[in-house]
């Protein structure tokens, strides 16, 4: 009797240890996930995959905003996240240690998860400028207020390159801020800047993101009787841009994009905002091993019915695309060895645990 009991015991005890064991497996990983700002696409889509990536794989997904692309890449490089939401071109120019953010301080600790949807650059203005500001240059000595999103951010390169082509005037002050003749520059995030729209407080300001954004969206539907709409971007500036843009002067990483009434409400219905993109793409720090980054692979691509439901934005994701324009930045093993799977020929793979 007492051997039976002691052999019970004995299953019990080893029985708790393997469901502990398992336990510990499923919920013992911790991913930290950089966005951008709460108003933003990054912040909202990731918000609603996270807990799919958290039931999918039984990891603890967290999602922590940001103030934009070189923010999240910075975190990534520190080891304050271990995964991000960032645009290409400023991930391709840190990993190559390029522009003036990352140009004595290269980022190389991370790789590609997967390309998730394009995103555009959005100029939205106040409808009391409607007669006055049609196309950036009619900022060019205007005074307007002018946000370019938050200091350091993708955002922020984008909008002072763009003007620049328009022959607006910039410096760096010696805190890094720009300044202009041209505009009174604002360093606002987009809920932000909608909200210094709402005000009568902005007249101007300018996000890269997926559209609709959900800042822009609101802003049009509630808050501001003046109205709001976006300018576009003349074919040659665009042309111009994506060719200044070129990564080591052969890696494309915006490309022509249009935005239309099905984004946004207040884009007449037939006309369409002309614009360049570039894409939001998942990062991961080279610390997470295969199998963590795979399962993390997986679990995105088998959420998309169920992200088509939670966010507008999830119709453009595109597995066939998960990592054509990312430059020589490496498509991490895990993430690798799933699209390998599918079919798909991934021949740029990091190097992790060296």
């Amino acid at each position: 009797m007492k051997k039976i009991l002691s052999l019970i015991l004995t299953v019990v005890i080893l029985s708790t240890c393997v469901l502990s064991f398992a336990s510990c497996g499923a919920t013992g990983t911790t991913i930290n996930i950089k966005t951008g700002g709460t108003g933003g696409t990054y912040y909202s889509f990731t918000n609603a995959a996270a807990p799919m990536l958290g039931n999918k794989t039984g990891y603890t997904c967290t999602v922590l905003p940001s103030g934009g692309s070189v923010d999240s890449l910075k975190s990534i490089a520190i080891g304050d996240c271990n995964m991000a939401i960032v645009q290409n071109d400023t991930m391709v120019n840190a990993y190559n240690g390029l522009t003036d953010n990352f140009k004595d301080n290269a980022i190389k600790n991370f790789s590609v998860l997967a390309h998730v949807y394009p995103e555009v650059v959005q100029i939205v203005c106040h409808g009391r400028n409607a007669d006055k500001v049609k196309t950036l240059a009619d900022l060019k000595g205007s005074n307007l207020k002018v946000s370019i999103g938050d200091m350091g951010s993708g955002v922020e390169a984008n909008a002072i390159a763009l003007m620049t082509k328009y022959g607006l005037t910039f410096e760096k002050n010696s805190d890094g801020a720009w300044t202009s003749p041209d505009i009174q520059i604002q360093n606002l995030s987009v809920a932000k800047s909608a909200d210094a729209v709402k005000d009568d407080a902005l007249d101007v300001f300018f996000f890269t993101s997926g559209a609709p954004a959900t800042s822009i969206t609101e802003l049009a539907a509630g808050g501001n009787p003046k109205g709001a709409y976006m300018i576009s971007l003349d074919d040659s500036v665009m042309e111009e841009f994506i060719n200044d843009n070129k990564i080591d002067g052969k890696y494309d990483v915006f490309a022509k994009q249009t935005i239309t009434h099905a984004q946004y409400d207040f884009i007449p219905e037939g006309e369409e905002v002309k614009t360049i993109g570039v894409t939001a793409t998942y990062i991961v720090s080279n610390s997470l091993s295969e199998e963590v980054v795979y399962n993390l692979t997986k679990a995105l691509w088998d959420s998309k019915p169920e992200l088509l439901n939670a966010h507008s934005i999830s119709s453009n994701m595109d597995v066939d695309r998960a990592f054509t324009t990312v430059g020589n930045v490496p498509v991490h093993p895990g993430a690798a060895k799933y699209y390998k799977e599918l079919g798909q020929t991934v021949e740029n793979i990091a190097e992790i645990g060296a």
